[in-house]
């Protein structure tokens, strides 16, 4: 008898055990599950915030190309939230005018208004790209 009693109170301690286990990786999975769904809607704000820097910057741009003194012409490319820098981007289309025309596209920080960078066309068109496909998180795309 004293043999069952043992038996039966080490299967009792295993199923207890095996049960808390069972419930802690449910309960891990829901929170998993919960930080993910945050944190692609913390994203989704994020370029939606982006995306509404387009007009302020298209107008700042329009402002500097309707100046008389103006040796280039700035376009509007894009405005994104890059996740590398953790910061709304966006990209001019820089045409030099005069004896030799030139054209690059210059990377900037929307918030700050830093420079980023620059690339020249033709020649960095392909790094120009992959710096796009880079700091968009593969979004974006030429």
């Amino acid at each position: 008898m004293n043999k069952k009693i043992i038996i039966f109170s080490i299967i009792i301690i295993i199923v207890t055990i095996l049960a808390g286990g069972i419930y802690k990786v449910v309960s891990l999975n829901q929170k998993i599950s919960y930080y993910k769904n945050k944190e692609a809607e913390d994203y989704f704000k994020k370029k939606l915030e982006c995306g509404e820097m387009a007009a302020p910057i298209k107008e700042e741009l329009q402002k500097y190309n309707s100046g008389p003194l103006s040796l280039f012409v700035e376009n509007f490319e894009m405005v994104f939230y890059s996740p590398k820098e953790n910061s709304c981007i966006y990209s001019i289309e820089r045409l030099y005018t005069g004896d030799q025309p030139e054209r690059e596209y210059v990377v900037y920080n929307a918030l700050t208004k830093h420079k980023i960078t620059s690339f020249q066309f033709p020649s960095q068109w392909e790094n120009y790209k992959s710096f796009l496909l880079e700091y968009s998180n593969g979004e974006i795309r030429l």
